[in-house]
């Protein structure tokens, strides 16, 4: 079994792409690009890390510790694309998540305080 690459399918990318959906409609114009800007930009710089990292010998991948589905992209296997290319839109999911629930709590710290002075 693949396990490296389901869990990343069922960690990073079911929930990120849950996460995008559900609060996509709540955001600017400009947020949707700044989500799809930051994309870009964290997978460029991911998709040459990994060969650096590949390159320096910091990591490599074992087939006698967990099977890969065999299918390389320019020697390095696309279970770990799977992994950097998930990550980034269900962190930047998250923290739209945050920044909505933070929004939330500073609205009912401040009808609280309203509550008090009258």
């Amino acid at each position: 079994m693949h396990v490296y690459f389901l869990t990343c399918v069922l960690i990073f990318w079911v929930p990120g792409i849950a996460l995008a959906f559900g609060l996509w409609r709540g955001r600017s114009r400009w947020e949707r690009r700044a989500f799809w800007i930051t994309g870009v930009l964290v997978a460029v710089m991911s998709f040459g890390m990994e060969y650096v990292y590949l390159w320096a010998d910091i990591w490599n991948f074992s087939e006698a510790d967990d099977p890969l589905l065999g299918i390389t992209i320019f020697g390095a296997p696309l279970e770990e694309f799977a992994y950097w290319f998930g990550a980034t839109p269900f962190l930047l999911s998250v923290y739209w998540l945050m920044q909505r629930f933070e929004k939330r709590r500073g609205a009912a710290r401040v009808s609280a305080r309203r509550v008090r002075r009258a």
